[in-house]
């Protein structure tokens, strides 16, 4: 058993407490959190990560480990910007950062509690008084949605402008970044992100088209996509890249309106 704060680790059947209460956690959540723990020295990269829990995931492996860490935080009750358990390092791996109790602990008594209620408990009550009858209303805060905007992927047998790709994420990224509607905001890691937003490239040199397309991590649906062309100028892609992300940033930013 392992006991952090209150919250409580059972190793070897796999599951989560708070405040003796069992928790609503998946086995394997349970048994990479617990990894982590035992790793807590030390960063862990993501490759051991993948190679220990998901070794015959391939391609699916990072959305498995993404889709890991975001329900761990969410159980944790965790904030990836300032985290007290979770530490994400960009590139490099997660960290437990927590306090684990030495003191003996025994298996609490299983009383289930949804997630679901816990949410529950901490709504915002507003009460109003109307002609001396009261009136309660429960509000849940709008849900919130990080987005990671991935490393552009060229489907070109050569390379026109080998600089182009990288060039295009960094300036889809500021300009996302500055009008993202409320309830959005930007991931620096992958694993924080509910939502990818995925980029590819087709250039020749007459042409170039960029397909962005956004993936709900937590069932891998595409929710939106577009597609977008312009010529191609092969003496300056600086202005090719700027038109690209304007456009691609104003249909996004209507479709995550039209989501909130």
């Amino acid at each position: 058993m392992l006991r952090f704060d209150d919250f409580c680790l059972d190793t070897v059947n796999l599951r989560a407490y708070r405040a003796d209460v069992l928790l609503d956690a998946p086995p394997q959540v349970v048994d990479v959190l617990a990894y982590l723990i035992g790793h807590s020295e030390r960063i862990v990269p993501r490759a051991e990560l993948l190679e220990r829990f998901w070794p015959r995931a391939g391609s699916g492996g990072d959305a498995a480990l993404n889709t890991c860490i975001r329900r761990m935080r969410t159980l944790l009750d965790d904030d990836a910007d300032a985290p007290r358990y979770i530490q994400t390092r960009p590139r490099a791996g997660y960290r437990f950062i927590g306090t684990v109790s030495n003191d003996e602990v025994t298996i609490p008594r299983p009383r289930r509690r949804s997630l679901a209620l816990r949410w529950a408990s901490v709504a915002v009550t507003t009460v109003t008084l109307l002609g001396g009858s009261v009136w309660a209303y429960a509000a849940f805060r709008a849900p919130s949605h990080r987005i990671a905007v991935e490393p552009v992927q060229g489907l070109c047998e050569y390379v026109l402008f080998p600089n182009f790709n990288a060039g295009l994420r960094e300036s889809l990224v500021a300009r996302i970044s500055r009008d993202l509607p409320k309830g959005y905001s930007l991931a620096t890691d992958p694993a924080d992100a509910d939502l990818h937003a995925r980029v590819s490239v087709r250039q020749t040199p007459q042409r170039t088209v960029a397909v962005l397309s956004l993936v709900d991590d937590r069932n891998g649906h595409i929710v939106w996509s577009g597609e977008f062309a312009a010529p191609t100028d092969t003496n300056d892609y600086v202005p090719l890249q700027g038109t690209l992300a304007d456009r691609m940033t104003t249909e996004l930013l209507v479709a995550l309106g039209k989501r909130s």
